[in-house]
């Protein structure tokens, strides 16, 4: 294994360890998420960045525009699309599936995340606004958000060395 997947993978046994007894809500594998205000590298544990709470906002306002209910923010997929999007940076790539974490579905399974289908909107724009304007007008990444079959969303922004936002969104049921 290489030192970047070890470190991803450290990574991530830190966002969801927990003692055994942690309620079913938000677990992974039989662990829930670290305490939210605990930060490891770019990533934050546990909650939302604002510009993954702004990028929600802007999801659930079209959606309600089109009489479709909010989807349910989950923080451990955020923490998930958040590794897509900071990944995405690292490997100097801008794809859906990753060299290191494979297809969405693949990179879920790897981390233990349960879901029956994942959907992956991803974008490389100056602001989370401009990328969110991107996936409108585009039908597949339209199609996606405005899909009544997901039943939450992981939202995650990394920005690079340029201040560009790379936005993961990933949907499932």
């Amino acid at each position: 294994m290489n030192a970047r997947k070890l470190a991803t993978c450290a990574l991530l046994a830190v966002l969801w360890c927990a003692p055994a007894g942690a309620p079913a809500e938000g677990r992974l594998s039989g662990a829930s998420l670290a305490t939210p205000s605990a930060t490891v590298g770019h990533y934050t544990i546990g909650s939302p960045s604002a510009q993954e709470q702004e990028a929600y906002n802007y999801l659930t306002e079209d959606r309600n525009k089109s009489g479709l209910p909010a989807l349910t923010l989950d923080p451990a997929l955020c923490a998930l699309a958040r590794l897509k999007s900071q990944d995405m940076i690292d490997g100097g790539y801008f794809a859906h599936t990753s060299p290191t974490l494979g297809s969405a579905s693949q990179m879920l399974r790897t981390y233990g995340y349960s879901f029956v289908s994942v959907g992956e909107n991803i974008a490389r724009h100056a602001t989370v606004l401009k990328a969110h304007a991107a996936f409108l007008s585009s039908e597949g990444h339209r199609r996606n958000m405005m899909s009544a079959s997901w039943k939450k969303v992981g939202i995650g922004v990394a920005l690079d060395a340029d201040g560009n936002a790379y936005v993961t969104q990933l949907f499932v049921r």
